[in-house]
């Protein structure tokens, strides 16, 4: 008996400033050991920059941390960037982030509309 798993999308809420080899390899870990437990498969992946509202001390412009995980993630085939986030005027608490996914107005079923 094939069991249907659970589709699922991976997300990555930080600063990414910048982003880095390890946080790529964090989303490869995190499908993997999903699609293991037999019960999900992960269908993509998104990171989500935080915004310059968040105030952190030397984090580099919203606009260039996505160029750079844009840049990063150019070849992955499942792994994107979504700006919303980091278009906020203040720094977003990252249930709401959450929530902005979860609902029709995040694009997150357009960008995985076969799997999702």
């Amino acid at each position: 008996m094939v069991t249907r798993r659970v589709p699922l999308v991976l997300l990555a809420c930080g600063s990414f400033n910048p982003i880095t080899n390890q946080h790529m390899r964090l989303f490869e870990l995190a499908r993997d050991h999903l699609h293991a437990t037999g019960q999900y498969q992960v269908v993509g992946g998104i990171v989500s920059p935080v915004s310059d509202g968040y105030g952190k001390q030397g984090l580099a412009l919203a606009k260039h941390r996505i160029a750079m995980a844009k840049l990063a993630l150019g070849t992955s085939s499942w792994v994107t960037v979504d700006e919303w986030e980091s278009q906020q005027p203040d720094w977003t608490e990252t249930v709401e982030t959450m929530r902005c996914f979860s609902t029709a107005k995040a694009p997150v079923r357009s960008r995985f509309p076969e799997q999702l």
